[in-house]
């Protein structure tokens, strides 16, 4: 893992200006947290996860620190960098810091197996796992695909942002499991593994959904985010997890989908909604969108299908590719848009990814 990490620094060398960027915005955001008054329940967070982290978490050290080496950061102010803005969800009680942190938007997953897909010979259809990913706009040009042969593990193929370690984004390894997030913000959130850790480890170690959700309950969760798996035989699942406790929803045949919030009753009552007034509730909007369409679809869910849904346009509210608002530019990193969108195919062992907008860009084939 330190090996990728050095590889992965070599490789954004010429990106480390805008990583840099990122980390500057990172620490602004922290000084908010600092003027809200929550500076050392943040720290007391941080450092316990750190501790943790060195306790189970070796190798998400150890890329970090050769992602730090090869771009020359310090390994704490990168380590800081990519726990600071997962933490930061646990301050969203306090409601000055919650106003100062608002974000926008979310991403949108859903997965089809069975009966719901079109069975192709060439494996195009058959289960598939797609995700639009919706980030901060500086993180446009930090977007990576990274091909990943692990010393030991199965080799994987993800999308993620240059500087970010682990799985930060979604990703199919060569059995085909593939896996995606989405951000919840939560109250049941402590020290625990970040999900880019637990994807990782997923696609590193895991062939079938069933074995990642028994790895998933078994593990120390940091409890931000839910996670959406679909494996080569049709399995499907959502995880939603939490530090305590998880929500969990299997299927093998038929369709699943999940946005920004917890549909289980174990976490329902943890999701808390901290968009700005015009952007509250798209989570739910959304995810009806998506739900309706999958429904209207079942027998005939395919790629093209796929790639025409995370290209909808359904107003401010359910809108699956999601544009940055009129006036704002990559360079106002706390604008949010769809920055990507993906659709993985566990049969065939690839990942079809497109670079920006849904609606304008085209697909390219990856395979681990």
């Amino acid at each position: 893992h330190y090996t990728q990490g050095r590889q992965h620094g070599h490789q954004v060398q010429h990106l480390r200006p805008q990583i840099a960027r990122a980390i500057a915005g990172q620490v602004q955001s922290e000084a908010q947290v600092e003027r809200g008054g929550a500076g050392a329940r943040f720290e007391r967070l941080l450092q316990e996860t750190r501790d943790l982290l060195q306790e189970i978490d070796a190798p998400l050290l150890d890329l970090i620190r050769g992602q730090a080496e090869s771009l020359e950061f310090e390994f704490d102010t990168l380590l800081r960098y990519s726990l600071a803005s997962y933490l930061r969800d646990a301050l969203h009680g306090d409601m000055p810091v919650t106003r100062q942190l608002r974000t926008a938007g979310g991403c949108t997953t859903w997965a089809a197996a069975g009966s719901a897909t079109v069975a192709r010979a060439d494996g195009t259809s058959g289960p598939l796992l797609a995700k639009n990913r919706e980030y901060r706009l500086d993180h446009l040009p930090l977007q990576v695909v990274l091909q990943v042969t692990p010393q030991s593990g199965y080799r994987y193929v993800c999308s993620g942002s240059a500087g970010s370690p682990g799985v930060f984004c979604a990703g199919i390894n060569q059995t085909g499991l593939a896996v995606a997030d989405t951000h919840v913000t939560s109250t049941a959130l402590g020290p625990g593994l970040p999900d880019s850790s637990l994807m990782m480890h997923l696609l590193e170690e895991h062939v079938c959904v069933s074995s990642a959700v028994d790895y998933l309950r078994s593990v120390p969760r940091m409890g931000r985010n839910n996670l959406i798996l679909a494996d080569a035989h049709g399995q499907l699942a959502i995880f939603e997890i939490g530090h305590r406790s998880y929500g969990l929803f299997e299927t093998h045949d038929g369709v699943m989908d999940n946005t920004n919030h917890f549909a289980s009753p174990e976490l329902r009552g943890c999701f808390v909604d901290i968009n700005e007034p015009y952007l509250k509730g798209n989570s739910f909007h959304r995810h009806e969108q998506v739900t309706r369409a999958l429904e209207a679809a079942l027998g005939a869910i395919d790629v093209p299908f796929g790639q025409r849904l995370m290209a909808t346009h359904a107003g401010r509210l359910a809108s699956i590719c999601r544009h940055p608002r009129p006036g704002r530019h990559p360079a106002k990193g706390h604008e949010s848009s769809t920055i990507s969108a993906s659709i993985f195919l566990p049969a065939r062992r690839a990942m079809l990814f497109c670079h920006g907008l849904p609606c304008q860009g085209r697909y390219d084939e990856f395979v681990p």
